[in-house]
């Protein structure tokens, strides 16, 4: 997607995975199950690696308290 760093507050992942190709799946599945819910990405944590799931509304430009930095990886 792009190289922007954004920040998620862990505690706000729908799910988690240290592989990518699950937590693509985890996404689709939900999404498949809420469809009016928003749009999510599936975000790489810059410290350990952690693919996670979040609401794309739950990214903030800068830490907040407890933000970690991550990369998008992939939306749905």
């Amino acid at each position: 997607m792009n190289n922007e760093s954004v920040f998620f507050n862990p505690g706000d992942a729908i799910a988690s995975s240290h592989d990518f190709k699950e937590a693509r799946r985890s996404a689709q599945i939900f999404k498949a199950e809420k469809p009016t819910a928003g749009k999510i990405v599936i975000a790489e944590n810059d410290k350990n690696g952690e693919f996670a799931i979040y609401y794309a509304s739950d990214a903030k430009s800068t830490p907040l308290g407890v933000g970690a930095p991550h990369h998008i990886k992939d939306s749905l």
